[in-house]
């Protein structure tokens, strides 16, 4: 009986590096890809996860949410 093994995928919409087994459903959606194959072979155990990181000085890989009025100031008070 073999055992599936895991493998480093990055997650595409967070940056994320994290281990999936082999049959992983994510990997057949596309929803993370295969990196450093040669850096992380596959392993019986899963590695711990590496969190990608917004540092200052570096674009962020989303936009701030907007108000809907597309005004970002806050709201006069008012005065009564």
């Amino acid at each position: 009986m073999s055992r599936a093994l895991f493998i480093r995928v990055k997650s595409n919409s967070t940056g994320h590096e994290f281990d999936v087994r082999e049959d992983s459903i994510l990997l057949a959606r596309g929803a993370v890809a295969h990196v450093k194959p040669k850096l992380y072979p596959p392993s019986r155990y899963p590695r711990p996860p590496k969190y990608r990181r917004v540092l200052p000085g570096r674009p962020a890989s989303e936009q701030a949410p907007t108000l809907p009025g597309g005004d970002n100031q806050s709201p006069d008070l008012v005065e009564g």
